[in-house]
């Protein structure tokens, strides 16, 4: 009954758009595994895996930054602090995921790990 919490690293961010099947600004947990990225959409639990050989690009961006990269404007929509965006780019489109606050800094942990393990080899 009160056993001990799994320990994981899965960031809680909101969906923004690349799912369609996920409503924008839908709560979920995201996290960078071995060999896949877990995206779990919870109240209906949803799983989705991506795996690590199929990402191209992981970037984190500030909203104004995204917005302009991504939708031609750079409009804010955070009412209070600031949003931060992680943009997963993979070889059918591109996933988008925003946090605030203490989430935020978790988001550049995940782009860094991605980075990280980057191949020794790349061929053109």
């Amino acid at each position: 009954m009160f056993g001990k919490k799994k320990k994981t690293n899965a960031i809680r961010v909101m969906h923004y758009e690349g799912i369609a099947q996920f409503a924008t600004d839908y709560p979920c947990t995201i996290e960078l595994k071995d060999d896949v990225l877990e995206i779990i959409r919870i109240k209906p639990e949803t799983t989705v895996t991506l795996p690590k050989d199929r990402i191209n690009n992981i970037m984190v961006l500030e909203e104004a930054n995204f917005m302009s990269k991504y939708h031609g404007h750079a409009d804010t929509t955070a009412k209070a602090g600031k949003k931060t965006y992680l943009v997963i780019e993979y070889d059918k489109g591109m996933l988008a995921f925003w946090g605030a606050g203490f989430e935020a800094v978790k988001l550049w942990d995940i782009a860094k790990e991605f980075s990280s393990a980057a191949p020794s080899n790349i061929s053109l």
